[in-house]
């Protein structure tokens, strides 16, 4: 079955940037999926965002780090050690724990050189963020950070020119698309592996409709963490420049498209988790006020989505501003005229990068210069 037009995690139609919703909507009919049991507040309210940011930096970097160590092995044939991940795994989902916001930002300030190791590690983030927000077990945000983190190791053991290469043929496409099994085989060759962690790996690209692979599977016959795992990838696939695609989306497009696809390719009740956990406007996104002001999502109100911290990059007649201004909306509309988010800015709509955006800001805020 063709899915995808390139890589696996291509945007193509069928699957992601532009779906054909009506034959997803014709395999989707009449499939039934029980709803998920959630517990949102079994982990507290998120701490000080600052305080939990500056730890973030050196815990994403080992992270980082660590999954670059697990790739070049595989790579070379040493097999899987999962001693390798296991701490940086474990720091990154207390980091979640504490403050989700923080991590969620890591995923833009942070770059590796190898797109497959970003990717790997941004997924593991965004399954864990989900997952809390789902209020699912620590023990399930193990499992759930391990199978994300896994879910591309497959990809190890094909040629990176084929990784690389824009518009396969339908050959290659099939061939891409045996990183499942190659990544099963890695996996059921290291003694250890958690069974629901193998269960994710082999079915996170599965879809709800049963337009995935390798099995065709469809709603409730895909285990629920790579339900899980299967989303945040497709997301942070196509938020993130990727050597094989120019296309990228911003952090809304992505949502706007999720929505779309809700029990398509993805569980209704899934896709309105993720929103609620990253928030309707991202951390990360661009948006205009409406006042005419443009700002950048720093961090999310979590019982209030539409009124985040923003840091204000541009004043209402386009300038730019030379000092920008950090603001808590719903403390300032408190107190004054409501500002509020007129609308989600494309991609490209400006030529502002929000990483430079957060680190002027940090070195203008006494105390955040240190963070960097």
């Amino acid at each position: 079955m063709k899915e995808d037009s390139a890589a696996p995690d291509a945007p193509a139609a069928g699957d992601a940037g532009a779906p054909d919703l009506e034959a997803a909507a014709a395999r989707a009919d009449g499939i039934f999926s029980a709803p998920i049991q959630t517990k949102p507040d079994r982990y507290p309210k998120p701490k000080n965002f600052r305080r939990e940011f500056k730890r973030a930096h050196p815990i994403y970097d080992n992270l980082s780090v660590a999954t670059g160590r697990l790739y070049d092995d595989l790579r070379v044939g040493r097999g899987l050690d999962p001693a390798l991940v296991e701490r940086p795994l474990q720091e990154m989902i207390d980091s979640v724990i504490r403050n989700p916001d923080a991590m969620v930002w890591m995923r833009k300030l942070h770059a590796p050189d190898s797109y497959l190791i970003g990717h790997s590690a941004r997924t593991a983030v965004l399954a864990v963020v989900l997952a809390r927000g789902m209020g699912l077990a620590e023990a399930q945000l193990r499992r759930v950070a391990a199978g994300a983190l896994y879910c591309q190791i497959g990809k190890t053991k094909l040629p990176t020119r084929l990784l690389e290469k824009r518009n396969p043929s339908e050959e290659e496409i099939e061939r891409l698309h045996q990183y499942v099994e190659l990544g099963l085989e890695i996996l059921k060759a290291c003694r250890g592996i958690d069974p629901e962690v193998i269960e994710t790996v082999r079915n996170h690209h599965e879809r709800f409709d049963g337009g995935g692979f390798p099995g065709g599977r469809s709603g409730d016959e895909i285990p629920l963490l790579a339900r899980l795992v299967g989303l945040v990838e497709w997301y942070d696939a196509q938020t993130s420049l990727k050597p094989h695609s120019d296309q990228v989306m911003s952090a809304t497009e992505a949502m706007d498209a999720l929505f779309e696809q809700r029990n398509l390719k993805f569980q209704d009740q899934l896709v309105d988790e993720f929103i609620r956990a990253l928030g309707i406007y991202p951390n990360g996104n661009l948006v205009e006020l409406n006042n005419g002001e443009v700002a950048l999502v720093q961090a999310q109100n979590p019982d209030h989505r539409t009124q985040p911290h923003v840091i204000i990059v541009r004043d209402e007649r386009g300038k730019r501003l030379a000092r920008y201004r950090a603001l808590n909306l719903l403390e300032y509309n408190k107190n004054h005229d409501p500002l509020t988010i007129k609308r989600a800015l494309a991609a490209d709509e400006l030529k502002l990068e929000p990483g430079e955006i957060m680190e002027a800001t940090a070195a203008l805020k006494r105390g955040w210069r240190k963070f960097f």
